[in-house]
C-alpha cells in the first residue's frame, strides 16, 4: 500500500484529447506564439508572458503534437488569456484547462496540507531570471509562486482514495537566455 502524487493535463498525443499523466522525465515547456519550437526559435522575449504551452520529453521532443495543453497567459492580477482567446476573469478558468495534481491514497487518507510553487536552485529560491505566476482553480487573482515562501495553499480534503487539486501557471523571463525551474507540490496525508 502506498500514496502517490502525479501531475496530469489535457492534451492530444494522437488518440484524442485526454487527461494525461505527465511522465517523470517529461517537462512543461512555455514558449512564444506559434508552432512548437524548442530553444531560441520559440523563446519568449524578456518581460513578455507565454503564448504557447507544450509537454515535451527528456529529449525535448513535443508529446502534445496533435493537440497542445491549454495555454494560460498572465495578463494582469485578476485576468487571463486562455489559448490565445480574449482576456477573461481568472476565476472562469475550468478544471479541464488546469494542471491536475492527482493524489492517490491506499488505504484511503485525508489531505491535511497541500501547497505548490516553482523554484530555482533550491526550494526556497525563486527561478533565476524568471517570473512565475500561479493560481489555484477558482482564485480571483494570480500570485507570484517563486520559492517555497510564496507557495500557494491548495487546501485540505476529506479521507478518500483520490484527491484532485487544479492549478495554473504562467511564466515571463526577466532577461535573455534559457530559463529553467522546478514545479513542486507538497502534500501531507494521514
Amino acid at each position: 500500500m502506498a500514496n502517490a502524487v502525479t501531475f496530469k493535463t489535457v492534451y492530444d498525443s494522437g488518440g484524442g484529447p485526454a487527461l494525461t499523466e505527465i511522465g517523470e522525465t517529461d517537462k512543461l515547456y512555455w514558449q512564444k506564439a506559434g508552432a512548437f519550437a524548442y530553444g531560441a526559435t520559440g523563446a519568449i522575449t524578456a518581460a513578455a508572458y507565454n503564448d504557447g504551452h507544450h509537454i515535451i520529453d527528456a529529449s525535448n521532443n513535443e508529446l502534445c503534437d496533435t493537440g497542445h495543453a491549454v495555454n494560460l497567459k498572465y495578463i494582469a492580477a485578476g485576468t487571463v488569456q486562455i489559448a490565445g482567446g480574449g482576456t477573461v476573469d481568472l476565476n472562469t478558468v475550468t478544471t479541464a484547462q488546469c494542471l491536475n495534481i492527482y493524489v492517490t491514497c491506499s488505504p484511503n487518507a485525508e489531505v491535511t496540507a497541500a501547497t505548490f510553487w516553482a523554484y530555482g536552485s533550491g526550494e526556497a529560491d525563486p527561478c533565476t531570471g524568471l517570473t512565475t505566476q500561479g493560481f489555484v482553480q477558482g482564485d480571483a487573482a494570480w500570485s507570484d509562486i517563486g520559492g517555497s515562501g510564496a507557495a500557494l495553499d491548495l487546501g485540505t480534503s476529506v479521507s478518500a482514495a483520490t484527491h484532485d487539486f487544479y492549478v495554473g501557471m504562467s511564466v515571463s523571463p526577466t532577461s535573455n537566455g534559457a530559463k529553467t525551474g522546478t514545479f513542486k507540490a507538497s502534500i501531507t496525508v494521514v
